[in-house]
């Protein structure tokens, strides 16, 4: 029997097999009313996330699984700390995140 190895897996296609990221999304339906959403992406679509929503509307959909969603400008506290639960949510992520860079650049311009 001649066994043949598997192709190499690239760094990205292990990082979306290995991760998911959650991202809170809010906006306005059709009717320009206010609504959420929790959709978890693959790493490798991050950046063409990040680009569309930056171009204006979008069908999230499109670039990942939406785990919930509803009307409003904010979940219910009790959805956010299912979220955090459930599938370990930080609510706080791009603070903290943009809070450490901020640091990091101020030590190194020091």
């Amino acid at each position: 029997m001649i066994r043949v190895p598997p192709p190499p897996i690239s760094d990205q296609a292990m990082a979306d097999l290995l991760c998911t990221l959650m991202i809170l999304c809010r906006g306005f339906d059709e009717r320009r009313e206010p609504i959420w959403a929790y959709l978890c992406i693959k790493p490798s679509m991050a950046k063409s996330f990040r680009d569309a929503r930056e171009r204006g509307n979008i069908d999230i959909s499109e670039y990942g699984t939406v785990i919930e969603s509803g009307d409003g400008h904010e979940p219910p506290d009790e959805v956010k700390r299912r979220m955090e639960r459930d599938y370990g949510m930080n609510h706080l992520y791009e603070q903290e995140l943009l809070a450490r860079v901020a640091a990091l650049q101020s030590s190194a311009s020091a």
